[in-house]
């Protein structure tokens, strides 16, 4: 699926498909703001699961286009939240589904975007905005994507039929660290990852970053 994902994302970029520009947001219309994020909640979640349920068919091409309208889609969200923020700052009084729809915008972007929104999530992780264990989600996703060993394990890549857990930075006190953001213990995590994955789920304590990255990057080609 990533596969396609970034072949999409590249005939993107070369159509020039993303035509969005800023505009203002009043950000004293909360009313206007609430429903705004509760639509970006929805779409976000609804491409992704019509995609899923679309695998199993291995219509390559279907797939290739359902892969563009979420990259069309996730840049239209992004555009927004970057814009509410920026302009407005985190927005008081958010249902948690209304708060869910700026992380989700963050966490689906790219490291660029995540490393600017990355203090503010941790910002509204400390008065209860954020979930602790969507932090360490993003935190980890972000370590991962500039080449680091993540901090809580959340993180996974797949090659082939094998789940590989990406490198994890003093795995002996993981569990601790995971109890502290909310997160079930790593063993707990990886029998999860093997029902959601129905594959084989490799945690190799030996695995280095470069070695990791190095199986990402052959599953692309």
């Amino acid at each position: 699926m990533i596969k396609i994902i970034q072949a999409a994302a590249a005939l993107l970029i070369i159509a020039g498909t993303f035509s969005v520009s800023a505009q203002e947001i009043n950000c004293k219309d909360h009313t206007a703001v609430k429903e705004k994020l509760k639509a970006i909640h929805e779409t976000d979640q609804q491409i992704r699961s019509r995609i899923k349920k679309e695998m199993p068919s291995g219509d390559v091409s279907k797939i290739k286009e359902m892969a563009l309208e979420m990259k069309a889609s996730d840049k239209q969200n992004q555009l927004y939240i970057s814009q509410l923020l920026d302009q407005c700052g985190w927005p008081e009084g958010l249902t948690a589904e209304e708060s869910s729809a700026i992380f989700l915008v963050i966490d689906h972007a790219d490291i660029a975007f995540m490393q600017k929104y990355l203090p503010v999530l941790e910002s509204q992780a400390q008065v209860g905005n954020v979930s602790k264990s969507d932090l360490a989600t993003i935190r980890d996703r972000v370590q991962m994507l500039t080449g680091k060993k993540q901090a809580y394990g959340t993180q996974t890549f797949k090659v082939g039929n094998e789940v590989y857990v990406w490198p994890v930075d003093q795995e002996t006190m993981l569990d601790d660290r995971r109890k502290e953001m909310g997160l079930p213990s790593m063993q707990e995590y990886i029998g999860m990852l093997n029902n959601a994955y129905k594959s084989k789920v490799i945690w190799d304590k030996q695995l280095t970053v470069e070695e990791a990255a190095s199986k990402m990057a052959k599953k692309t080609k």
